[in-house]
């Protein structure tokens, strides 16, 4: 759509009603031929380089002021381009549209009170993100956030160029003063989500934000729960795909994470490379991550279970072969799994805590030379040996650190459970994490959506990941957009 005809709105005017909202919005008049005529540069600030900006446009207009004063403005412009301008692939366009576009692109648009046609100068500050070494991927790009807001949110910019992405900006911290940026898309979160996240920020009164958790903490709806109620990522792609879904970014200055709300539950089971590959694989090693998670929470309270109270379930040669390994073992069942459990933590966090390299090493060691020397000494038997294993590295394929911080919990919980109930103190323990699953929200929204509705419909790209082309709605509890996809969009033929 251009700007010709009678009811046309000044190219000017047009430009400053599109970004009113945009605070990195920057509109500078210049005067040129000695003060007689005005040249308009429009520009995101963040997404320019400042110096380059100053030294070929900016400088370079200020000294045309002796210039023939007698020029139309079409021909001012003509001159602009070709004498003034000493960037290459300057062009005019008088496409509004393709002129936002520009300009969300890293581009400065150029143009004079009457001409109906802006010129178009490519001056796009190159931004670099960092490799994500947290979650890393196979076939997706590894880009991840830096410690500067400015930064991030124009690494989110080059990936959403649409005058619907929105920020909030505001200060938190008496004495840090630390920047906090609320980002979403205005065509596809709902409002509601957006003033609740801004009210709950806005009561934050606290002399420093020294991490994102305090962020987490203080806003969350309920903080004694162990269940996650927010998502923490550092890769731009996945920030980026959920807020094409309807959640909001909270962005942090000096911190390389970024938090997203709402949580479903289900988000946490999902990878990038679930999109990078064939959705039948996809789909296969979500419900294996599924699997891993309640093998991590609940194998070792099982054990525990079958052995100190609940033998007859198990098969009689089991428990036969069992009972043999546990002969010489002078330590009740209980005691054996907490041990081996407990020093198979202290040797994950050891590996964190040393140089990435010698903690890998020390962590394959600790575990290989604990586990048979406890066998060979006769503390510990083979089998509990092998159901930790099983269950620390069931938890190495969950891809959120949320969840895999709750299964350590509950491990821990429902061994204690199953010491004084058996099997029974296993199923009240697990009942309870669903009850309080079902009844957990994230800034108002179910954390258990769909699973509490029970419709196969909605989990398409929940508990599966669909074929793309059936992903054509969003989740209706976090978008006002529903529609995600046209209806032109391929579908498979199933003749062929």
């Amino acid at each position: 759509m251009s700007f010709n005809g009678e009811n046309k709105m000044r190219l000017k005017e047009y430009l400053k009603d599109a970004f009113c909202e945009d605070v990195d919005f920057v509109s500078r008049n210049i005067p040129v031929l000695n003060g007689k005529a005005e040249v308009n540069v429009f520009y995101i600030e963040n997404l320019i380089e400042n110096e380059m900006i100053n030294k070929y446009i900016i400088e370079r207009l200020q000294d045309r002021n002796s210039e023939e004063s007698d020029l139309t403005s079409a021909e001012l412009m003509d001159i602009i381009k070709s004498r003034v301008i000493s960037v290459a692939n300057v062009y005019s366009s008088n496409e509004k549209d393709h002129l936002v576009q520009a300009i969300l692109t890293g581009h400065v648009a150029l143009t004079s009170n009457d001409t109906d046609f802006a010129l178009v100068i490519p001056l796009l500050k190159r931004e670099v993100g960092e490799i994500s070494e947290t979650e890393p991927s196979i076939q997706s790009g590894n880009e991840a956030f830096t410690t500067n807001i400015n930064k991030n949110f124009n690494l989110l910019r080059l990936r959403l160029p649409s005058p619907n992405l929105m920020f909030k900006q505001m200060e938190l911290g008496r004495t840090s003063h630390t920047k906090v940026r609320i980002v979403w898309l205005k065509n596809v979160a709902k409002p509601q989500i957006i003033e609740e996240i801004c009210s709950r920020l806005d009561r934050i009164d606290i002399d420093i934000v020294h991490s994102i958790s305090v962020l987490t903490e203080l806003t969350e709806d309920n903080p004694l729960s162990i269940w996650p109620q927010y998502k923490m990522t550092e890769r731009v792609d996945v920030t980026v795909a959920n807020m094409a879904e309807g959640r909001v970014a909270i962005l942090c200055d000096s911190f390389s994470f970024v938090i997203i709300v709402p949580l479903l539950i289900l988000q946490e089971f999902q990878t990038p490379d679930d999109y990078s590959q064939k959705w039948i694989f996809s789909s296969i090693m979500r419900v294996l991550r599924i699997c891993a998670f309640f093998l991590s929470s609940t194998l070792s309270s099982l054990y525990v279970s079958f052995v100190a109270y609940n033998h007859s379930i198990m098969p009689p040669s089991l428990a036969i072969r069992i009972s043999a390994g546990r002969s010489e073992v002078p330590f009740p069942s209980v005691i054996e799994v907490l041990l081996m459990t407990f020093m198979i933590d202290v040797l994950k966090e050891a590996g964190i805590r040393l140089p990435k390299g010698l903690g890998q090493s020390i962590g394959f060691l600790g575990a290989v030379v604990i586990g048979q020397s406890a066998v060979e000494a006769g503390y510990v038997s083979p089998v509990v040996i092998i159901i930790v294993a099983i269950s620390a590295i069931s938890g190495f394929a969950l891809p959120s650190i949320n969840l895999i911080n709750m299964t350590r919990v509950t491990n821990y919980l429902l061994i204690f459970l199953a010491t004084i109930l058996g099997l029974f103190g296993v199923i009240i323990g697990i009942l309870f994490l669903l009850w309080r699953l079902v009844t957990l929200r994230s800034f108002g929204v179910p954390i258990s959506y769909p699973l509490d509705g029970g419709k196969i419909s909605l989990m398409k790209d929940l508990l599966i990941r669909a074929p793309i082309w059936k992903l054509r709605t969003r989740p209706r509890l976090l978008s006002g957009n529903e529609k995600a996809m046209g209806d032109s969009t391929r579908k498979p033929d199933p003749k062929k």
